[in-house]
């Protein structure tokens, strides 16, 4: 009985409508979103968009730098088609020289005449013969040309702490050393700002195959010799984890957290095709592949929390993106592979996944820039193109520092081979002008979602979007069609009333920007029944790394001041103060908040972390927003000094006011 029903047509027939009938009910199902503005959540850190450039393939040497002797239209030897490429997507963080090549990389040979600079070979990309054309100045004069800030690897497996104190001094010091007169020699007066610097890469691996507290110990001896130079601030990065190695993650921050600044986390979503060859099967593995990044960040940060509960420690997803297989015809070792609309999905899904964990993912850097896995730009001697992968980053731009909101997202899934998940995953995000973005995906490949946008809170007025879909999964951007997959105006919404409705197509990222007004409890001033002018402050003295938790100390002076400034009291020991009271706010709207201290300080306005400037550090000036309703609102600043310089303003614009420091007439307590 069970052979002749296998064997019949009305079985196949069953079989054919019973899926169809589960494709149908599937897409009927809706995707259903609350958007509450009255829940902000933390700052989206530009750095989140940051870019990753190796010396592997032709990412350097062809798709950066020609040369100036270069038959191809170039600016001092880059690229003019790839600055321009760079430019427009507003690239915030650079990290160089690797990648495994950071740990054989020794920087004294890529500075000076270039026809002076000795060979090398990479040993780790190919054996090809570099000559060492690109170096620190090329780099860091890259980074100033398309207003990146520079991420430097330095070399701790091959290379030496002086060897690291020399790079450090060279690039960051204004004077009166041995290195910063060779760097004068070379042509370069002043000094570079070079934020951030990673302590090795990979050092579970290539980049030396360490134990995980042995690299604590060498990480503790790195930074003791990031000296910071004519008001240069290091942030320190540790080398991090592979994928889900939580042993990892937990012996660095055991020994070394307490002196970085953030760890490093490495991702790949691989796969052992070409970019291009796939069916619906290749799709839906490499998605839900990429898809585990959530469960990895969520794994790591559970660590770091027990070390680190105030989130001082930054997560630094400093390498992610698709891993296919190369191309047909290319160098196995050069990892050049093209990039097609499932890249794309990939990519909008992971940006979508860190924007929900920004009170510690600060940084992240796809891999790689230019020709190297999922890449932003490809080159072929004198053409360029754009990759669909570029065009989820410049959509995605808008979110760059704005407050992420929040969002309860229910999705029907996606479910191939008996498998499932999400068919929609979306972020949203609003600015200091108060307009809200939306960014969805649809990573079903073959049917469209409904999607229901319930605004809690914004009363939207003006909608408008883009979308970045093709006809077919694995369509690309090749050298003979480069506009084959690019964003185009979408308008298929509706708005009634605070329900948005979306149809969004198979295979689709779509990016909607609101512009309206918030109708949302925050903001609301505060009733004060009896204001009277100036803030309240308490003075303690401690030796301090970070701001403490204030309700643990007991202050050795505490009165009236008119502005947060110093306190008169003090003198010259560490010591922290605690400034809360009240600000006047004249007219509702956004206003932007400014921090500039050294050592480390953070701002509420009404008990929401607004600033975060913690940590020792030179003067460094941070920007965060609030919208405000005319009135009384609380406002509380903390900040500590340990040794060194001494600094602390804290300024407001908007409203009608220009940027200024905030006058005493703003500020007020609430007497008794």
């Amino acid at each position: 009985m069970n052979t002749v029903m296998f064997k019949s047509p009305i079985f196949f027939l069953t079989i054919f409508l019973f899926m169809f009938f589960v494709r149908i009910n599937v897409a009927q199902k809706k995707a259903e979103i609350i958007l509450d503005l009255d829940k902000l959540g933390s700052q989206i850190d530009p750095n989140i968009y940051g870019q990753f450039a190796e010396h592997l393939g032709s990412c350097i040497y062809g798709g950066i730098w020609v040369g100036e002797n270069s038959k191809i239209p170039n600016t001092h030897g880059y690229r003019n088609d790839v600055l321009e490429a760079l430019k427009k997507l507003e690239v915030p963080v650079l990290r160089w020289p690797g990648g495994c090549f950071a740990d054989e990389y020794h920087w004294m040979d890529g500075i000076g005449p270039r026809e002076n600079r000795p060979s090398m070979v990479n040993t780790n990309w190919g054996g090809v013969v570099e000559d060492n054309s690109f170096g620190t100045h090329e780099f860091l004069n890259l980074c100033e040309i398309i207003g990146a800030e520079p991420y430097i690897s330095a070399n701790v497996g091959s290379g030496t702490v002086e060897e690291f104190a020399n790079w450090v001094q060279y690039t960051t010091s204004e004077s009166g050393n041995p290195m910063s007169d060779l760097r004068k020699k070379n042509g370069r007066e002043k000094p570079w700002k070079v934020k951030f610097w990673g302590i090795g890469n990979e050092s579970w691996g290539c980049g030396g195959r360490m134990r995980p507290t042995y690299y604590g110990d060498v990480a503790r001896v790195y930074s003791t010799y990031a000296k910071n130079y004519a008001g240069n601030q290091i942030f320190k990065i540790a080398s991090g984890p592979n994928v889900d190695d939580t042993l990892w993650t937990d012996g660095v921050m055991q020994v070394a957290g307490k002196f970085i600044n953030g760890i490093g986390m490495h991702y790949y979503t691989n796969n052992s095709k070409t970019a291009a060859d796939f069916d619906e099967s290749g799709w839906f593995s490499v998605i839900q592949k990429t898809l585990k990044m959530e469960d990895l960040i969520k794994m790591h940060i559970k660590v770091m929390d027990k070390y680190d509960p105030a989130k001082n420690v930054a997560l630094i997803v400093d390498e992610w993106g698709t891993w296919h297989n190369v191309e047909t015809g290319t160098n196995p070792s050069f990892l050049y592979q093209q990039n097609t609309l499932r890249d794309a999905i990939v990519a909008a899904s992971n940006l979508n996944i860190f924007h929900k964990y920004t009170n510690r993912v600060k940084m992240t850097n796809i891999a790689q820039m230019i020709n190297v896995l999922q890449a932003m730009i490809l080159t072929n001697n004198e053409k360029m193109v754009l990759t669909p992968t570029y065009h989820v980053f410049e959509m995605y731009k808008v979110h760059k520092g704005a407050i992420s909101l929040p969002l309860e997202l229910q999705s029907p899934n996606y479910t191939y081979a008996r498998e499932s998940i999400p068919a929609v995953n979306a972020t949203a995000s609003i600015n200091s002008k108060g307009i809200v973005h939306i960014s969805l995906c649809n990573v079903n490949p073959i049917s469209e979602e409904n999607v229901k946008i319930n605004l809690k809170g914004y009363i939207g007025k003006n909608i408008s979007g883009k979308i970045l879909t093709s006809d077919e999964m694995n369509d690309l951007n090749s050298f003979d069609n480069p506009k084959n997959v690019e964003p185009k105006v979408f308008n298929n919404f509706k708005l009634s009333e605070n329900d948005l409705t979306v149809e969004l197509p198979s295979k689709s990222i779509v990016v909607l920007e609101l512009k309206g007004e918030l109708n949302s409890s925050i903001g609301k001033a505060i009733d004060v029944k009896n204001p009277k002018a100036k803030l309240s402050f308490k003075y303690y003295q401690k030796v301090l790394m970070y701001l403490p938790d204030f309700k643990e100390l007991e202050p050795v002076n505490e009165g009236l001041i008119e502005q947060v400034k110093i306190p008169q009291t003090n003198d010259g020991s560490d010591f922290a103060v605690l400034y809360s009271g009240l600000i006047e706010i004249n007219e509702d709207g956004f206003y932007n908040f400014y921090a500039n201290s050294d050592d480390g300080a953070k701002l509420y306005i009404d008990g929401k972390l607004l600033i975060s400037n913690d940590g020792r550090h030179a003067p460094t000036e941070v920007q965060g927003f609030a919208s405000l309703k005319k009135g009384f609102h609380k406002i509380e600043v903390e900040f500590f000094q340990s040794g060194g310089g001494l600094e602390l303003s804290v300024s407001i614009e908007g409203g009608g006011l220009k940027k200024q420091e905030i006058p005493a007439s703003m500020f007020f307590h609430e007497a008794e």
